[in-house]
């Protein structure tokens, strides 16, 4: 019965935020073909910049309120309290710091405006995620699902409404405001309700020197993915111009649409890591393997079709005003097979108590992407960032597989088969894609890409039927398969 229900809330979960994912790129896609270039960088740029600073806002303290709330359920208003308490002090250090660094940059007026509402914005979406963490922590999932969803059918909405009277830009950033009010009434309304806990604000002493000794290596974690994440589009808005922005964030939205699946696919193996980790280290090796294997299964015909047929989809979506982001869109697609393969190695090192070295190969990537756009981006332009992502993901992924094999041992002869397979399969796809690319739709060519890689794949013996059964098991019923990975 107790598996049911994480199963069934955390698939409401998923389901909520690939829906919020298919709805931020569509919402993406309408500014960018109104707006333009310049517009859209603007947008990119404002909304880019307070999501690097929102971490200083929770600093990891939603994660810490996850774990207390589901250990001491009756102290849980206690705890949520005085996290919402220090996010008060937290939020006002962090507004003044991105408002003043904004100052800084000297920014189009225009800019700076959106970036003072999307602080506001930054603020509200601080307080639900604690808000529903706490509901987290109750092992209840489905307003949080039922928040994300219609929070951003409101952005939606209201954005569409400004677009369509054409509204000055910064009003799409109001957009984002309302739904982030929305989802802090929503859960509000759902904790006082479900679990009779009215929020309240609070700073106890000791309560939050406790609080702040189990969040440092969140915290650490956060800052260093978050600036990893976004520090790129704040370089390019002031070696290059805010209009490059919105050429970059275009590659940027369409190369990472699809980073929800390894997402489903390491939440899914994460308790099997961690119960492996006790009882028999050599099944988690066999574990770890298998999940690189899948995949990269999954990342090569993503990465190699989009990059083929990289001009016909900027063309299809944004119009030839963005054919500067072909080239860009193409590396990052090389560097999406990076991020996936480094979910499983990541999510062992957590599982495994390792997370300091986790959070030590994040730091090392943040430093490696800062100091490659510093280099690049003035040589190359676009194509130096896309670069110094590629590099950066690789360098994630090479760390976490360095720090994992110290703990299992991890088949790399049999990764490095499929991986060889899976790659050749990649490169037929491309091929065929090459050459019906002129002859035919894009919608057209998907399908036929899917079906010559998958034909490839079962030719050279990279995957059987079962795996793939298995596969989707996986990623789309929340870790039903998983005990078929290593049987």
């Amino acid at each position: 019965m107790e598996g049911g229900k994480v199963v069934r809330n955390t698939s409401y979960l998923v389901a909520a935020f690939v829906g919020q994912k298919v709805l931020t790129f569509v919402y993406f896609t309408v500014i960018a073909r109104t707006v333009g270039v310049e517009g859209a960088g603007r947008y990119f740029l404002a909304v880019s910049f307070t999501t690097m600073f929102s971490i200083f806002v929770d600093l990891g303290l939603a994660n810490v309120l996850v774990r207390e709330v589901a250990k001491f359920p009756d102290k849980a208003g206690k705890f949520l309290a005085n996290v919402l308490g220090i996010k008060l002090i937290l939020a006002a250090l962090t507004v003044t710091a991105a408002l003043v660094t904004a100052h800084i940059l000297d920014y189009h007026p225009q800019t700076t405006l959106m970036i003072t509402i999307a602080c506001a914005v930054m603020v509200l979406d601080s307080v639900h995620l604690v808000l529903y963490a706490a509901m987290r922590g109750f092992q209840n999932l489905k307003y949080e699902a039922i928040g994300v969803v219609s929070g951003q059918a409101i952005i939606i909405t209201i954005g569409s409404i400004f677009l369509y009277f054409e509204m000055p830009l910064q009003f799409l950033v109001v957009a984002l405001l309302c739904g982030s009010t929305w989802n802090v009434i929503w859960a509000v309304w759902a904790l006082k309700r479900r679990f009779g806990i009215l929020p309240s604000f609070r700073v106890d002493s000791v309560m939050a020197r406790f609080l702040w000794s189990v969040t440092v290596p969140f915290a650490l974690a956060g800052i260093f993915s978050r600036v990893y994440s976004y520090i790129d589009s704040i370089m390019i808005s002031k070696l290059i111009s805010e209009s490059a922005v919105g050429l970059y964030g275009v590659a940027y939205k369409i190369a990472f649409a699809f980073q929800f699946l390894p997402m489903a696919f390491a939440a899914a193996l994460y308790p099997a890591m961690s119960e492996t980790y006790i009882t028999d280290r050599k099944k988690l090796g066999m574990l770890m393997t298998v999940s690189l294997n899948y995949l990269m299964l999954i990342a090569v015909p993503i990465a190699f079709g989009v990059a083929t047929l990289a001009r016909e989809f900027i063309l299809l979506l944004y119009g030839p005003e963005f054919l500067g982001s072909v080239l860009p869109l193409q590396i990052l697609m090389a560097s999406l097979i990076f991020a996936y393969l480094y979910w499983p190695g990541g999510s062992l090192l957590n599982a495994c108590d390792r997370q300091a070295l986790n959070t030590t190969v994040m730091g090392a990537t943040m430093v490696l992407n800062i100091v490659l756009n510093a280099v690049l981006i003035p040589r190359i332009g676009l194509t130096g960032a896309a670069c110094a992502a590629l590099a950066g993901n690789a360098l994630l992924w090479v760390g976490a597989m360095f720090f994992a094999r110290r703990v299992t041992r991890i088949d790399m002869w049999a990764f490095t088969k499929t991986a060889a397979k899976t790659l050749f399969a990649g490169l037929i796809m491309s091929a065929a894609l090459l050459a019906l690319r002129e002859r035919a739709h894009v919608a057209l060519l998907i399908p036929i890409g899917v079906a010559v890689y998958a034909g490839a794949l079962l030719a050279v013996g990279g995957v059987t039927t079962k795996e793939v059964r298995t596969m989707i098991d996986i990623v789309l019923k929340r870790g039903k398969g998983v005990s078929d990975l290593v049987s």
